[in-house]
């Protein structure tokens, strides 16, 4: 997917609150929103280079948006919101091998309690889909979330309902970024969330990553990665 519009170079300078960074530009110090309510300590440390979404003049309180950090020789994408939009491209292109064969894709669905990201439709009948935007990698393991999510618990706890009731339910961890040779949660930074995925893996609720290539240009799909669970 092509990431819009054309970004500045910064480098952080230090996180302000949970969606808001300060940077330094070559225009000397501004706020950056941040769409992540992750921890990301390893990626927002004081220097690290930065790609700034310049923000609509006097529609918004902060002056960027962060989108992309350079970390490990690579660029890593911090924004929450870009998975969702990746994922529904490489539904529409036959990208996601586990996906492919429903012509009819709808998004932001209310299923129960939940509005879940995708819900998929075609001749095999219909597929509950969430997707999950993973920054956090540790030695070659990409791990989610790195932040307790009670929204995240509650989505699997849907999709594991919708699978005891006969739907085929999924979920995609997008990992931004392309150095991640496997995918497990968290074992410590959300116990519920952890043992909601369990019981969704043992339920029948199907798990899958996969890694991106990100560029300051675009942020592709690239492969699968083994899930533990």
């Amino acid at each position: 997917m092509r990431l819009q519009g054309v970004l500045v170079p910064g480098r952080v300078r230090r996180r302000l609150n949970r969606f808001a960074v300060e940077v330094e530009t070559e225009g000397g110090p501004a706020v950056a929103h941040l769409a992540n309510s992750g921890r990301l300590t390893e990626l927002l440390q004081p220097g690290t280079r930065a790609l700034l979404r310049p923000a609509p003049a006097g529609l918004r309180r902060t002056t960027y948006d962060l989108a992309l950090v350079w970390y490990a020789g690579g660029w890593v994408s911090v924004d929450a919101r870009l998975p969702n939009a990746v994922v529904a491209e490489a539904l529409a292109k036959g990208a996601l091998a586990p996906f492919r064969g429903y012509p009819q894709v709808r998004r932001e669905v209310r299923w129960g309690e939940c509005r879940l990201d995708f819900l998929l439709e075609g001749p095999q009948g219909r597929c509950l889909l969430e997707t999950k935007s993973v920054t956090l990698v540790e030695a070659g393991c990409a791990l989610f979330p790195d932040a307790p999510t009670l929204r995240g618990a509650r989505h699997v706890r849907t999709l594991t309902a919708a699978r005891l009731a006969g739907e085929r339910a999924a979920v995609l961890f997008l990992i931004q970024r392309p150095d991640a040779t496997r995918f497990r949660p968290h074992p410590t930074a959300d116990p519920a969330l952890l043992a909601a995925l369990r019981e969704a893996a043992a339920a029948g609720v199907e798990l899958y990553a996969y890694r991106c290539v990100v560029s300051p240009e675009a942020m592709e799909v690239l492969d699968a990665v083994p899930v533990e669970v």
